[in-house]
């Protein structure tokens, strides 16, 4: 095992598994020589000892993608589906197969494709208490994803189902980010949007304890507001969720390629508000709270040290997290390669809902 990561990654997908929870898995579609393979390749980095290795998974290998999105449960499975097989000029070869990484055993298993949505890459998927998936915006290979349209996919059975969401009318976008609050709001933020009269700070909450679901716009209030973004990453803390990384909006396009975000933001999802430290909350168990400028030098540090004892309450495996999947987001504006992709993909927006 090394210290350094096996190989390049963009476009891919990291999340925590292992029998200890402590291991975090990257799904990419680069082998060890940074070409493009035509299986799905598994990188495994050890939070404990900060060590990478290429771990060896039987089952059913699924073909390469990128522009996927994987979440893991809490016992040790990580789901996987969508995406695009690269390289594909005509950008017509989307997935809509669902696969299920069993981290305890290093194996994959096939999940249900019956009446499973259509192929789409660019969405969120975000994993419910109750043991449900939901995969919420994106690109289709034809036609425009509707954020009131939520495909669900259920662990439990594996079975897919599709909830029509009630609530705020949404514009259809990609390129966005999802966490779980703690009391079952879906937390969406930024991405690229359909209509570019509505491109600027767009913060919503889904409303999962009613059914049907029900989407709900918030106003961007509080301090350290952040910019219109995609490609970023965000993770939740408590009641917090943590944004970074990504591409900021210029001229009403997010194709400059040095338009990067360096900056971390907070979201205090109790009352939707943009706070500088996670001191301000009241029931911490914490006596010193991280700030967003301590968090942003840990991450950007790459240190696995917590020994600053204010960084608190941002565990070591989410840090590593929100790096690996920020720099997904930031290689993909760096490789010039793939400029056509957002060409592609921006031209699929068609309506808006």
């Amino acid at each position: 095992m090394s210290n350094s990561i096996p190989a390049n990654f963009l476009l891919a997908s990291s999340c925590v598994g292992g029998p200890n929870k402590n291991t975090i898995y990257l799904l990419n579609h680069l082998n060890t020589s940074n070409g493009d393979s035509n299986n799905t390749v598994v990188y495994a980095f050890d939070t404990v000892t900060t060590t990478w290795s290429t771990p060896n998974i039987s089952g059913q290998i699924p073909l390469s993608r990128q522009q996927f999105q994987a979440v893991n449960d809490t016992n040790g499975k990580i789901y996987m589906f969508g995406g695009f097989k690269y390289p594909n000029p005509s950008f017509n070869v989307i997935f809509n197969d669902i696969y299920i990484l069993d981290t305890l055993i290093l194996a994959w298993i096939q999940g249900s494709n019956v009446n499973a949505p259509t192929p789409r890459v660019d969405f969120t998927a975000t994993l419910l208490n109750n043991g449900l998936i939901l995969y919420i915006g994106g690109v289709a290979g034809v036609g425009t994803i509707y954020m009131s349209e939520i495909p669900t996919y259920n662990t439990n059975n594996n079975s897919w189902n599709t909830m029509f969401a009630t609530g705020d009318t949404l514009n259809s976008r990609s390129c966005h980010t999802a966490v779980l609050s703690p009391d079952g709001h879906v937390i969406i933020y930024g991405g690229v949007i359909s209509d570019s009269t509505d491109q600027s700070q767009v913060l919503a909450s889904l409303d999962t304890t009613v059914n049907p679901y029900k989407w709900s716009i918030k106003p961007i209030i509080g301090n350290n507001l952040p910019p219109s973004l995609s490609y970023h990453s965000s993770d939740i803390v408590g009641a917090f969720m943590v944004l970074a990384f990504g591409v900021m909006m210029a001229d009403n396009s997010f194709n400059n390629l040095n338009n990067l975000n360096s900056k971390i933001y907070l979201l205090d999802t109790r009352n939707y508000t943009w706070v500088t430290s996670t001191s301000t909350s009241p029931n911490s168990p914490h006596p010193q709270n991280p700030t967003v400028t301590q968090i942003q030098t840990v991450i950007a540090s790459g240190s696995n040290s917590l020994s600053t004892g204010a960084i608190v309450t941002i565990p070591l495996v989410l840090i590593a997290v929100l790096a690996i999947a920020g720099f997904i987001g930031y290689w993909f504006y760096k490789k010039k390669k793939q400029n056509d992709i957002i060409r592609i993909a921006g031209s699929k927006f068609d309506g808006s809902m």
